[in-house]
């Protein structure tokens, strides 16, 4: 199976086979753009000169014959959209899901008050989809008017593979309030709202995980050195896939997908809604229960922030010894007590995404003083991140949402200083999984059900899955920064209207 994960940063292809065993994995990165304070734009021609590259990559390692992949899918990150013509020209840079521009068209959709917010009751964030369309109607109406898709980067790919426009219906439930139980896409809502009609720019196919897009075409299989004809198979969301590919496929269940935000997933049985969480979506992955969700918007995100401005040395020493920076970060971390001798991050540099559903939100430093070292922040951001998780789980744990077992994959496992903070923190054992790659190998458990290898997606996820280890709380670190989480839940409190000041003073 052949799978492809867009992100934030690159773009990864791997190839596994029906044991969820990598054979090779090739990456390729590219750039991101913020022209304004909460902005960020990435361009979709740098996604598919980085894709073809990453699927060489990965071929050239594999030493496979392009005759033995079966099928293909691929995934990508959820609220990045995609203007679109017929022919397939994108109209300008793509809004990646981080771009929060569309902060006052998120505050005009919540105000609508429409039972279709069930899926979002402590408020609209600027990543979702119906505030980002807003903004482009206000702001760039001339391109506007010359769209005739409107998709998001998972779509796109699926598009690029097999020349066919389609929507699969995890993105479009979870970031476009579609609904399936009522009847689809909610009309009436976006009549509200003032994107009467936008029905008309989306293509009219919806499919679900697991179901084929189509063929891959000749001229995509000629760039990527691929037979024609294999079977392209709909993915989804990144981080929703991901749980597939962490083997959560049941209630109970909840995966961590940590990259440069944080994404914490589960499913329920029955559709529920309340405050602090996003969701639940029905079917929006796994046929017949619904994905609940909760995340942070920055997490390795802040950490990479950090390394970039802060750790230039760190860098040169990394790369003359052959070691990654964040290892030396780490060791000095490490040499800190717990709460970083009374400093606390907020991680909201981009806005929260729950329990607050804040996009003015903004990063705090508090507790700085001459004392203070590399080696507190870098801890206190991690530890900051981590009660940011607390405070999710703690929502859930409040509205009966079921949490059996904690499943993590993401670059923050590379990591046993920071796994075992999430631990101490959170207060729950933290399992990790033999292939770290979970958005990948979601999409491989997607690729796998589409070539017939497994009848349903929760066969295929426990079947391609691999517990490799799990990291357990210590209970006196746990009640130790129980303090720390009050604080840093307090400060938010404090602070929330001086942020919210100062970015509409910047906007």
């Amino acid at each position: 199976m052949l799978a492809i994960d867009g992100g934030t940063e690159a773009v990864k292809a791997g190839i596994f086979d029906t044991e969820g065993k990598p054979i090779a994995i090739g990456v390729r990165s590219y750039a991101t753009h913020f022209p304004k304070s909460g902005w960020a734009e990435q361009d979709p021609a740098e996604w598919w000169e980085a894709l073809v590259g990453a699927v060489h990559d990965c071929l050239a390692q594999s030493a496979l014959s392009p005759d033995d992949i079966r099928a293909i899918s691929a995934d990508a990150t959820t609220c990045t959209l995609v203007p679109m013509r017929a022919n397939g020209e994108p109209l300008r840079r793509a809004l990646l899901w981080m771009d929060v521009r569309a902060t006052r068209q998120a505050e005009h959709v919540f105000w609508s008050g429409h039972e279709a917010l069930r899926y979002s009751l402590a408020g609209v964030s600027a990543e979702w989809m119906p505030a980002k369309v807003l903004w482009l109607m206000e702001n760039e109406p001339e391109l506007f008017d010359q769209i005739d898709y409107l998709i998001e980067y998972t779509d796109w790919i699926a598009y690029r593979l097999t020349g066919r426009f389609a929507l699969n219906l995890d993105t479009i439930t979870q970031r476009w309030y579609y609904h399936l139980p009522s009847g689809g896409w909610p009309s009436d809502f976006f009549e509200i709202i003032g994107l009467g009609g936008i029905e008309r720019k989306f293509p009219q196919d919806v499919l679900r995980v697991g179901e084929i897009v189509g063929a891959l075409t000749p001229s995509a299989a000629e760039a990527l050195g691929l037979r024609p004809g294999i079977p392209v198979v709909t993915s989804g969301g990144d981080a929703f896939v991901g749980m597939l590919g962490l083997g959560v496929a049941r209630p109970g269940d909840l995966g961590v997908v940590m990259g440069s935000s944080n994404v914490i997933s589960g499913f329920t049985a029955n559709e529920v809604h309340f405050p602090g969480i996003f969701g639940s979506f029905p079917e929006a992955i796994v046929p017949g229960l619904n994905l609940i969700e909760g995340g942070q918007v920055s997490t390795g995100s802040i950490l990479n922030w950090f390394k970039r401005n802060f750790g230039g040395d760190v860098v040169a020493e990394a790369g003359a010894r052959g070691i990654s920076p964040y290892q030396i970060l780490d060791d000095e971390a490490s040499r800190i007590a717990a709460g970083s001798d009374g400093l606390i991050v907020l991680d909201y540099f981009q806005g929260n995404r729950t329990p607050h559903t804040d996009s003015l939100a903004r990063g705090v430093v508090v507790g700085l003083s001459l004392q203070t070292s590399r080696a507190h922040v870098f801890r206190a951001i991690m530890e900051g991140i981590a009660y940011g998780m607390k405070d999710i789980l703690d929502t859930f744990r409040r509205h009966d949402v079921p949490i059996s077992r904690i499943i993590a994959c993401g670059g923050a496992t590379r990591s046993a200083l920071f796994m075992q903070i999430y631990s101490d923190v959170t207060g729950y054992p933290i399992a990790t999984t033999r292939v770290a790659e979970a958005s990948l190998l979601g999409s491989a458990v997607a690729a796998a059900v589409g070539a017939g290898a497994y009848p349903t997606l929760r066969e295929a996820a426990e079947g391609m899955v691999t517990i490799s280890g799990e990291y357990q709380p210590d209970p006196r670190q746990h009640d130790a920064y129980q303090f720390y989480v009050d604080n840093y839940r307090e400060t938010y409190q404090q602070l929330k209207h001086v942020m919210h000041s100062m970015v509409r003073h910047l906007e």
